[in-house]
């Protein structure tokens, strides 16, 4: 392949993997700093009617109505409460929370949102697997994502320094650079 090929394909990569690495960037100060970027405001209050089936257990009670809401995310089971009249829980996504009350003998159900921001919900992207219940395809597709941008990343550096070597004038640069990355390698890896 020609140089001037390679180094498009370089720079390719290079703009592949920025998003990925600009993301995980940010989320790693944000949890360097313990930085609190959720926002903690009730933005909307809305109410439904839902089905209610008594008999089932709360984990599965809660599945069944955000299902019947058509809601994506996860059920924290220390945030549920259920008395005889009332059953109380969360459903939480990277992007907002929301706070369900349902009353048991009617079915109402009173749902108050809070959204995270949008430092909140790139710090979620950083642990975020891909895995979310009742997410759409796109939402899935992160892990993808997240895989594809690492192993072009890995390419990437691998091509520039192939490029480094091959077409480049000056051996001592080669050395002092190479040097300082195995360096902080073995530094990171003692650490």
């Amino acid at each position: 392949m020609k140089k001037s090929k390679l180094i498009k394909l370089h720079l390719y990569c290079g703009l592949f993997t920025s998003f990925y690495i600009l993301i995980f960037g940010i989320s790693s100060i944000i949890i360097n700093h313990k930085l609190d970027v959720d926002h903690k405001e009730i933005t909307a209050h809305l109410t439904k009617q839902v089905n209610v089936d008594k008999d089932l257990t709360d984990d599965k009670l809660a599945e069944n109505i955000r299902d019947q809401l058509r809601m994506m995310g996860w059920l924290p089971r220390w945030q549920m409460q259920r008395d005889s009249q009332n059953f109380k829980f969360t459903v939480v996504h990277l992007a907002k929370t929301n706070q369900l009350s349902v009353d048991l003998n009617t079915g109402e159900t009173s749902i108050d949102v809070i959204p995270k921001g949008l430092l909140a919900t790139i710090n979620g992207l950083h642990f975020f697997g891909g895995n979310m219940p009742n997410a759409p395809f796109i939402i899935k597709t992160w892990k993808i994502y997240q895989y594809s941008a690492l192993l072009v990343l890995f390419i990437s550096l691998i091509l520039g320094l192939w490029l480094w070597i091959k077409f480049s004038y000056r051996t001592w640069e080669l050395y002092f650079f190479g040097g300082l990355f195995f360096f902080t390698i073995i530094i990171m890896a003692l650490l």
